[in-house]
């Protein structure tokens, strides 16, 4: 999910930011071609628990952090290669919660090191990086999610963020998918009905397309990633690498509550495939346009894991419940 979703849209958008300079000559990684965010007291103190590259890394500086502005500091130089403009870049992603160290999400990341790839704060931090490298940034919440912008996952506007990045590879970024027209979108999911198993949510559909799902009574929720064909559409095959455009509601299983939904925004979103959760990228690789597909998915089968679902104010061990209807999809050009 991307933009308002949930927190893994913190680094993939669509917009285009403003050209970065240069780095400035003091700045450890000589020879970057991005702007490096300023290094700062809050961000060169910062200490961690765990290995390089784990996905158990944990803060281990006391909290609150309270940063004004952002600041990014490398705390362990690599000695690979250094990020280019044009690369691609594999990193181990982790969020804290400055307010109580809390982990928000921790999982590896696939990141295009473009302006129009990445958010400006993104870029300035892990453009100016190498293989190797831990590079850390801080940095009040508005000024990654916009003003309210964190209200969506628990989060106060006094929040500030703790953005870690563990970079274990680079290359060369491949050719990126293109873009639809909103006019070239189907309006919700068109096409065959197919049977739903037994055991699993069923799907009542409003007439503008919008689902509501309802779980079944004295089941529990799959304990594997569990993905469901529940309208067949004979659109084109989604590839791996498309920015696919979908509608979709997201509910809890234990509570049957929503938690995320563009159908309540009001709009269908877009993501590339390589950019989201593994529960939305099993789902919709190899589906069609047109298909409605139903996406169980447990914390750590595709999921945001334990530490993701509680920070943003779920149960450690809940499982999610997603409809996608897929309305379009664009290949790599």
């Amino acid at each position: 999910m991307k933009r308002s979703r949930a927190l893994l849209a913190l680094i993939p958008v669509a917009l285009t930011a403003t050209l970065l300079t240069a780095c400035s000559a003091d700045d450890s990684n000589e020879g970057s071609s991005f702007e490096c965010a300023p290094e700062g007291s809050i961000s060169k103190a910062l200490e961690f628990d765990g290995d390089f590259g784990t996905q158990e890394l944990q803060l281990a500086t006391e909290t609150p952090i309270e940063a004004t502005a952002l600041e990014r500091s490398t705390l362990i130089e690599g000695d690979g290669e250094q990020v280019k403009e044009g690369d691609t870049v594999t990193a181990q992603f982790t969020i804290f919660k400055g307010s109580d160290g809390s982990v928000l999400q921790s999982q590896p990341s696939t990141l295009a090191i473009d302006e129009e790839s990445l958010l400006p704060w993104a870029l300035q931090t892990v453009g100016c990086a190498a293989v190797g490298d831990r590079v850390v940034a801080v940095s009040p919440v508005s000024d990654i999610l916009g003003e309210g912008g964190g209200a969506a996952y628990g989060l106060e506007e006094s929040d500030s963020l703790v953005l870690v990045f563990d970079v274990t590879e680079t290359g060369e970024t491949p050719a990126a998918p293109g873009t639809l027209d909103p006019s070239e979108l189907l309006s919700k999911a068109e096409g065959e009905a197919q049977p739903v198993p037994e055991g699993l949510p069923s799907v009542e559909l409003a007439e503008d397309g919008s689902p509501t799902i309802t779980m079944p009574d004295g089941v529990d929720a799959p304990a594997e990633l569990t993905v469901t064909t529940l309208i067949k559409g004979a659109g084109e095959v989604v590839e791996d690498g498309d920015r696919v455009y979908v509608h979709y509601r997201g509910v809890i299983w234990r509570t049957g509550e929503e938690f995320d939904s563009s159908w309540s925004r009001g709009a269908p979103t877009d993501f590339t495939t390589d950019g989201v959760i593994g529960g939305f990228q099993q789902a919709l690789v190899g589906q069609t346009v047109g298909s409605q597909v139903m996406s169980i998915v447990p914390a750590e089968d595709g999921g945001y894991g334990a530490d993701g679902l509680v920070g943003m104010g779920h149960e450690a061990d809940d499982v999610m419940v997603f409809v996608l209807d897929i309305l379009g999809t664009a290949h790599a050009e």
